[in-house]
């Protein structure tokens, strides 16, 4: 097997560590392949347009506090 070296900010490394401790794995590189494994599986279940998806965020704005109760009202106007 052939090794190589990955440059990680701080940040990105103890988020690792945390999933570490969360699988209970015994060093990071097990833990990078958990990571690695379970973005590739979840990858291949998305089968929408990813650039249509980012495209409607551009219609996104802040609504301020919401009541779970008025969600068609939110979505679809009225009073």
């Amino acid at each position: 097997m052939k090794y190589t070296t990955i440059r990680v900010s701080v940040e990105d490394k103890k988020k690792l560590e945390r999933i570490a401790r969360l699988i209970q794995a015994k060093s990071l590189v097990q833990a990078l392949r958990f990571a690695l494994e379970a973005a590739e599986k979840e990858l291949g279940k998305f089968k929408g347009n990813i650039e249509q998806v980012l495209s409607s965020l551009k219609y996104a704005r802040d609504i301020g506090p919401t009541d779970a109760e008025k969600v068609d009202e939110y979505l679809y106007g009225g009073e």
